[in-house]
Formats: structure tokens, sequence, C-alpha cells
């Protein structure tokens, strides 16, 4: 960009891919456009608004997610920036623990060298050797989406500050009794060998056995239980079978023992209300090692733990399965069942399993010890302040799930059985116990001994995002502070999708209380699933996933970041086809030719760039200067469009901020105001009052161009600095957003939108007669009151340039033979047809294609009383069907009374 841009016109046709460039890389950046300032909020008072990147993970790429998350921050920050306020957007990554190790592991692999191969610090080197050639990939993508993030504060989740808060707070809370190391059922992966999250655990869909199995009763020959199960491997490992105590069937079964099969042990009946009566058989095997609420049933009834599968995914009891894969041993097991007679019958059965995410295996419930954060006295002020409306969620239905969440919370694991990531800060002496400290000098001094072995485990990379909206800002543990945190803590938006509703967005209200004092955000902003077209969520797999770079290089990035907003509104599902984005293309078109027109104009009526700017900067918008109608009628509605455009900001209604837009350039300004403007200014010799109509096109093409600005960032500041000339260093991202104003926003302008609707309807009416292009039709109007005879009259020559008909307005006019008749809010018009159109060729036209449709209605109207399509078919393909009878009918009527006005 040159030290002065300043250009008159634009180029002829919009090359998005020079324009992007331009702004992305020799502009914003390179000037510092984005950076936020402390001071100004302490010491100057300007208001802060400060925005979380949800950090993506080091491993990641570009998806449409990212595409409509991020355009999402960057509208609320570019939009509260332009609101005058200190916005500050802050960036950064995660090292996304599993993710990352799985990655480079497979790397080795191909090396034909393990992790185990190398030792630990080596791997780690070879980790973060990896991360520096491609972790910063995801954010350099992400910069081609214009996204106005202060880069200067980019962190990374193991960067040195934020690894020390993470070590600070594990101490905290731990030395507060919130964190313990205990033995519970976990999410296991026998490939990574780790625990797994639950987010990290996928549920799919699977077809398995259900296998009933007959468990003798201990001195009663000839007696059993059956019950069902899906895991006859895990047999081995019963330790009861349990049956709810309100079922009749088996009362006098309750303390009575059974055989396990195979294992020949014997087993208690118990009583527990958790057995659901109507499921399978009502009696239920215990096996606390291998299922998270059996491991509960098992504690509440002091019953021994046993396990029969191990950290590999293979058998380790001592009945003969011992080292088979455990659903090889699932298959054995069931032929030893049905020799042993104790096999009564088999079903298919589908459900819901939980794979690993990174391994697509299936994930293996597990008896582990591991560490624990205590969540209930956390949870109970996270679920306050949102209750409390101290932190709102958009939309707010997702109160509902957060609160199932929180009130139902669990003990959250933290550890993992991974190298890559922050390493538990606890110690072990000879004797087992723990020392909690923030080094291995720490740990030795508290222990009095240097005989100490650290934990090998990592934390939970969620350990280190909870901690996000305090980390990015510089904080480093409970008793640090400084003017960041005093200035945009507590962030004012979140930005991220539902489905991690509970993994981190109430992790981090629990973290931000807990270490803060306060909430870490005031508004959360769910994002949309993405599908396509036909409503699937988009996956490699299903190859429906479209790569978002190569539709920025086909329609470019504006109008991708356009289109994703139109189409997707709070609360709703996104149906996104590539094709779409020509939505957005022919927007951008659109704003760039009609940016032309008004400077061509510009060019016609001021001599030089210099001469419009010394009008320009004197111009104020006043209400007795406009001497053409148009002029108030888009100044009402310019202003109206930016008292919704403010409004929906602050209801978080980003798709109708869009919509809002698209309608009133499109409509108002381009199809109306502007082929009005050249009829005006062809018509008048005053020639003032043409450099007044210039003049305040321009006006409100600025605020156009300011209100889409945090939406399509690059043609707008491209446009703007085609405006007037503006020296190196500035952006339309620094100028101020456009407000209504009070004089205009109180202006009735209804009356005033009835020549854009007359000429509307008129067009309609000439493309529906087929009235050539070229012929001049007469045209009367019947005003419906005083005002609209005033306001038709004041139009005449508007509605007759843009409708190419010669215009009569009567308060007494009938019906012509032969005139198209239609209404418009009471006016009545009459388009006559004589002399333009062949009555004969247009009633044959009528009557073939009347013929066609009658034809066509008759066959809906036989397929829809066919009982046995209506019963059989699904209700959506009925409805397509009735909604299709219904247009073939109302079109029908249309063409009817339109052979009705050709006879006359």
């Amino acid at each position: 960009m040159s030290e002065e841009i300043t250009p008159f016109n634009l180029d002829k046709t919009y090359n998005h891919q020079e324009v992007e460039d331009r702004w992305r890389s020799a502009h914003w950046e390179a000037l510092g456009s984005f950076h936020a300032e402390s001071g100004r909020v302490l010491s100057e008072g300007r208001t802060p608004y400060s925005v979380l990147m949800p950090p993506p993970n080091v491993t990641g790429s570009l998806t449409l997610g990212h595409v409509l998350n991020h355009t999402l921050q960057d509208i609320f920050i570019r939009y509260s920036r332009m609101r005058g306020k200190e916005a500050l957007w802050l960036p950064g990554t995660d090292h996304a623990g599993i993710a990352t190790q799985t990655v480079v592991e497979k790397k080795l692999k191909k090396e034909g060298v393990t992790r185990h191969d190398l030792g630990r610090k080596a791997f780690l080197d070879q980790v973060w050797e990896w991360r520096e050639e491609y972790g910063g990939l995801i954010l350099r993508q992400l910069r081609r989406l214009g996204i106005s993030c202060d880069w200067r504060r980019n962190l990374f989740t193991m960067d040195d500050r934020a690894s020390e808060a993470v070590v600070n707070a594990f101490i905290a809370l731990y030395r507060d009794g919130l964190i313990y190391r205990g033995t519970r059922i976990i999410n296991w992966c026998p490939v990574s060998q780790t625990a797994l999250s639950d987010e990290e655990v996928i549920m799919k869909p699977r077809r398995d056995k259900l296998v009933y199995v007959r468990y003798p009763l201990v001195g009663r020959p000839g007696h059993h239980i059956t019950i069902a199960t899906v895991r006859p491997e895990t047999i081995l490992a019963d330790v009861a079978i349990a049956v709810n105590p309100d079922d009749p069937r088996y009362h006098d079964l309750v303390g009575q023992l059974v055989a396990v099969p195979v294992a020949g042990r014997h087993i208690p009946v118990i009583a527990d209300d958790y057995v659901d009566i109507e499921f399978g058989t009502g009696a239920l095997k215990i096996t606390p090692a291998h299922d998270p609420n059996d491991y509960e049933v098992a504690r509440r009834h002091n019953l021994p733990v046993l396990s029969v599968v191990g950290r590999d995914g293979k058998m380790t009891d001592t009945y003969g399965y011992g080292g088979m894969d455990r659903f090889d041993a699932r298959e054995k097991i069931l032929l030893d069942l049905e020799e042993l007679g104790n096999l009564e019958r088999v079903e298919e059965y589908e459900h819901n399993v939980g794979y690993s995410e990174r391994a697509d295996v299936v994930v293996e419930p597990y008896l582990s010890e591991q560490w624990f954060v205590r969540m209930k006295p956390l949870a109970e002020k996270a679920l306050q302040v949102v209750n409390d409306n101290e932190i709102r969620f958009h939309p707010p239905h997702w109160v509902n799930t957060y609160r199932h969440w929180m009130e139902n919370i669990q003990d959250w694991c933290i550890s993992r059985q991974l190298w890559w990531g922050h390493r538990i800060p606890a110690w072990y002496d000879s004797d087992g116990r723990i020392w909690v400290a923030s080094s291995y000098e720490e740990a030795c001094h508290l222990a009095g001994t240097d005989k100490l072995v650290q934990d090998e485990d990592v934390l939970d990379t969620w350990f280190s995002s909870w901690l996000w909206p305090l980390t990015t800002l510089g904080w480093t543990g409970p008793q640090s502070d400084n003017d960041d945190l005093r200035a945009f803590y507590p962030t004012d938006t979140l930005v991220t999708g539902p489905d991690i509703i509970f993994f981190w967005v109430a992790r981090m209200i629990m973290a931000g209380l807990y270490f803060r004092g306060g909430v870490p955000f005031r508004d959360v902003y769910f994002t949309s699933i993405i599908r396509d077209m036909k409503g699937r969520k988009l996956s490699k797999s299903l190859g429906n996933s479209p790569d978002p770079l190569k539709v920025i290089d086909t329609y470019g990035t504006d109008a991708l970041r356009f289109t994703i907003i139109y189409i997707a509104p709070l609360g709703q599902d996104v149906l996104f086809g590539e094709e779409k984005c020509e939505l957005g293309r022919n927007f951008a078109t659109k704003l760039w030719n009609a940016s032309r027109l008004v400077f061509m104009q510009r060019e016609k009526y001021f001599d030089s760039p210099e001469d419009f700017e010394a009008a320009y900067g004197a111009f104020l918008p006043d209400r007795n200067d406009f001497t053409f109608a148009e002029e108030h009628l888009l100044m009402a509605r310019y202003h109206a469009m930016i008292e919704r455009y403010h409004t929906a900001f602050d209801q978080f209604r980003v798709n109708d901020i869009v919509r809002n837009l698209y309608d009133f350039f499109w409509g108002d300004y381009c199809d109306w105001y502007l082929e009005a403007l050249k009829t005006s200014l062809s018509g008048s010799s005053d020639t003032e009052a043409a450099r007044r109509a210039v003049l305040l096109s321009v006006h409100v093409l600025e605020g156009i161009v300011k209100s889409l600005h945090p939406v399509m960032p690059f043609i707008t500041d491209e446009i703007w600095h085609c405006i007037l000339k503006r020296p190196h260093g500035r952006t339309v991202a620094l100028s101020p957003m456009p407000e209504a104003s009070a004089e205009w926003t109180g202006v009735d302008a209804a009356i005033h939108v009835l020549p854009r609707a007359v000429i509307s309807e008129v067009r309609s009416l000439r493309s529906l007669f087929a009235v050539p292009a070229s012929g001049t039709a007469p045209l009367t109007l019947k005003p419906a009151d005083e005002a609209a005879f005033r306001v038709l009259s004041e139009n005449t020559h508007i509605i007759a340039a843009a409708t190419r008909c010669s215009v009569t307005v009567s308060v007494v006019a009938v019906r012509p033979p032969h005139a198209a008749a239609s209404v418009v809010e009471g006016n009545e018009l009459f388009v006559q047809l004589e002399g333009l159109i062949s009555f004969e060729k247009e009633r044959a036209r009528l009557q073939k294609e009347i013929a066609t449709i009658s034809s066509y209605v008759v066959s809906l109207e036989k397929k829809l009383s066919n009982q046995g399509f209506v019963a059989n078919a699904p209700e959506d393909v009925i409805e397509k069907e009735r909604s299709k009878l219904s247009e073939a009918r109302r079109n029908l009527e249309k063409l009817s009374c339109n052979l009705d006005v050709l006879a006359g």
C-alpha cells in the first residue's frame, strides 16, 4: 500500500485476491491496527472489550467450523472497536496432548522408532521440533480470514508463562483439598494406553450381540437367574447379580448365591434401585472394574473389585482366555457358554459405544489410580452465576444443558498417561508419600530427602484450557496481578460450540470464580452446527467437508464470511454448500459496482478529489436541503436500518445484522435509490441539488461500508479508501461506527415506500404477461388517499423510468379494458396491454400452461388419495407432495385470472 491512497474510483472489476492480499499483509498487521493497551483503559478511561479465542489445536487445520467461529468473534471485536472501545482479541493455540503425541508417534513409527526407544526427553524434543515446524499452520490459515487479533499476545498453552500458571493452579487446588489421587473407573484407550476425558470419546452406533446367560442358583439344582449382556467376556469379573428391590420376580432370591459361568465362583444376589425393571430380564451382572455404574453399586454394597481386561485391551484372567484380545475372547466365551449349557439365547442389538477420538477403537472402562479434581464445591458457585444471569447464554436454552451438567457433576479425572503435556507436579518418596511442589528442589525441601521420583503422568489438556481467560492476560498463579488483568478481566464475549459447554465453558467459569473471585466472561455465544445440504454433519469420512482455503480461493474471504453468517441464525444448524458462497460473491460484486457508479457520479459533478473532499467535509445531511423525494426516503430507511443494526448486535442476532444490511443495500440503496437518483439527476438542471444528492449517496455508502466492515473487512477497507484521500496507516476498522439519528428515525417512511412497491408490482405484471422490455405501457394509478396521491404524483418520473411506462395518477380512474390490475396498499394500478402483446398468442400460451398444470394437479391429487402411499411414505415426503399440490393450485388460479383479463 502506498504512503497515500488517492484513487478517485475503483478498478472496473473486483479482484478479491488482489484486495485481500493488500489489506491482510501490507496494512493491518504491519501497522498494528489491532493492538490494545491496558493503559488506555486504566489511565484514559476507555471502555474495555475483550474476546478470548478458543485455542485451536496445534495439530489443526482450518475447517468451516473455524470459519464460522472466528468470523463471529471478529465481527464482535471489530464492531466494538468501531464503537470506541479498547477492543482486545486474545489469540493462542492449545498443545492438544493426545492429538499431538499421536501425530509425532505416527511420524516416528514410519522411521521405525517408538517414543520408548527415544526416552522421554528425546521424544519431547521431537515434539517441540514438530511444533516449531507445523504448529503454526492453523494460525497462518486463520490470518487468511482477516481476523483482527492482537498478535503480539499470542499464547501457546505450553509456553513458560502458561505452564507456570498450570503448576501454581494445581498446587493451590491440592493444598485446598480439591485435588486428590484416587481409584475410579475412567475412559481408557487401549491403543494410546491413557485415560481419556469424556470429550475425547466419540459415541458411535454399533451392532453387538445381546447375550442372555443363565447363572445357576447355588443349592437349588435346575434353578437359575438369566441376565442380558453385550460384554460376556467380563462375566469372569462379576461380583454380584443385582435386581430392583421392587421387582416381585426376584423378592425371594435377594441374598441367595449364584455360580458365575466358566469361573465357577459364588456371588450374591443383591437389591439396588439402579436396576431398571424393564430392561432385559430385570437382573444385572455387576462387574465393578469394567463399568462405572457397576463400580458405584459395588461401593454401596461393599463388594470386591475384579479385573479381567488389561491396559492393552487383552484378557488377564486365569480361565483360559489370558492374552487374548477382548473381542476375540468375547467370541470364544460365547462358544464355551453354549457348550456348558449357560447360553440361553442371543439377539442382535444396536447401541451407542464410546470410541477413542484419535485411535478410533472402542474405549475400555478401566479401573485405575488417577488424579482427580473435586468438582461439586466448584460447581455450586458456577451454577449460581449463570442462574443469576451474571453470565448470559445465547441462545438461552443452553442454560438447561449447563444446569443439568452442573447438578449431576462428577469428579474430573485430570491425569493422562502421556509424555506431551504439563507433567503433574507431584513427587513420591520411598514410602509412597506424595509431595506436591512447583519444582523438584521444593519437593525435596518439603520431603526432607532428595530420593524422590516425579509422577510420570501429564495433565489433561483441559486443565490448561480452563485457565485460558486468566493465562492469556498474564496470570501465573493465585497471587499474580497486572494491568491487563485489571483492565480486561473479566472478558466480554466467548464464542464457542455447544459441544464443549461442560468440558470448557463450565470449567472456565469454575476456575475464574475460584482463582480470581469473579466470572471470566459475561456473554457466551454458542455457534451453530454446520451440516451439508442433506443435513449431515461435515466429516472427512463422508467427503462432505469443503476445504475453506479452496472456497476462499474461488469466492473470496469476504464472500465466505458474509455467506456463512447470512445462513447461520442463532441457535439453528447451518446447511452449507460451497455454491451458497455465490450469494456472498454476488453481494461483494454488487457493492463494488454500486460504489463505482456512485464514484462516477462524483466525478461528473465534482472537478477533482480536492473539490469533493472540501464539499464532503462540510456536508451535513439536512432534511430541509434535499430537493428530491427519494432522498428523504433513503435517509429515513438508512437510519432505521442503523437502529436495527445496533439493536441486533445488542441482542447477539448476528444473522439479522447481515440480512438487515443486505436488504437495505440491495433493495433501498441500489434497486431504488441509485436507480431513482440517475433519473432525478438526468432530469434536473439544479447543479447544487445534484451535488447534494451525490454527497448524500456517498455519505450513505460510507455508512454502509462501515457497517459492513465487521463482516467483510477487505472490500470495505478498499472502498473506504476511495471515498477520500486517506493517510497511510488509516483503516476503516479504526473509524467510528455510524449511529442512528432521532431526526430521521422519527420520520414516517411508510408512505415514501409506496413508489417502490408500485414499481415492484408493475414489473411483476409486465413479466407475468410477457410484455416486451422495449414497449412503453400505459400505467394508471388510482391513489387510496390524499397522501398517496401526493407521493405518487411527486414520483411519476421515477416510476415511469423504472417501469418503462407512461404514468397517469387519477383519483377517479377506472380499469380500462384488457388491463392487468393489482392493488398495492389500497392503491389500485392498471397496466394496459392492448397493442403491446398478441392477445391470441398469449391466450394460447396460457391455455396450454393451464392444461399442463391441471394434469399435474390431477396426478398429485391421485397420489395423495392413495392410502397405500400415505400410509407408507415418510411424513416429510408426503408434506412435500402436499406443498407441490398447493403451489400448483395457486398457479392455476393465477393463470385463470390472467386469461380472464385477456378475454376482456
